[in-house]
């Protein structure tokens, strides 16, 4: 099953080939970039952010019309919250097979310090991929390198490698295992 990924024209451009093969290989699903058909719902003007819930509802509604079996990965520039945090960087809906990944704080000029492109594509990379773990079955680990320890901060984010801990791998491959019996 690929990976679609719904790059929003709010999100940095140019990133998506590379952040696309990344995620590909990480993962090893097949991955394919397209552009982003949805409408963004869950729009809070008072907060400046989009509800990640919302838009999750729009995502599964969108798979169901268009008859898609695919998971599928919004990535999007709009700073993005939902019920009981005032920001996130990603959230995953497995049972719709749906995620969201917002690319607002990964700037460092967010932060007031220099651009970095790597920076950017690396955090775009690895928040993916942990949101997109959580469609194929994988929770939060307690390993601070493993792509699905649960980042709050930019610091953790970075902290994190582009790699799964041996726990998470083996559940990764099991799950692989009994999705081609199928």
């Amino acid at each position: 099953m690929d990976l679609l990924i719904f790059w929003d024209s709010g999100a940095p451009a140019g990133l998506e080939l590379p952040v696309m093969r990344m995620i590909s290989v990480l993962l090893d699903v097949p991955a394919r970039v397209c552009g982003n058909p949805l409408i963004m719902n869950g729009y809070v003007g008072s907060r400046r952010q989009t509800d990640a819930s919302v838009l999750l509802d729009s995502i599964g509604v969108f798979k169901q019309r268009q008859d898609i079996r695919n998971h599928v990965l919004v990535v999007t520039g709009n700073d993005i919250f939902s019920a009981g945090a005032t920001s996130l960087f990603g959230l995953a809906r497995p049972s719709a097979g749906a995620a969201v990944v917002s690319t607002a704080r990964f700037s460092n000029e967010f932060y007031g310090k220099d651009g970095n492109e790597e920076d950017l594509i690396d955090r775009t990379v690895k928040e993916s991929a942990h949101e997109v773990g959580h469609l194929l079955g994988l929770d939060h680990c307690m390993t601070p390198e493993c792509i699905m320890h649960n980042p709050l901060t930019l610091d953790d984010l970075d902290r994190k490698k582009r790699w799964f801990c041996p726990v998470c791998k083996n559940i990764l491959d099991s799950a692989r295992i009994m999705n081609s019996l199928f």
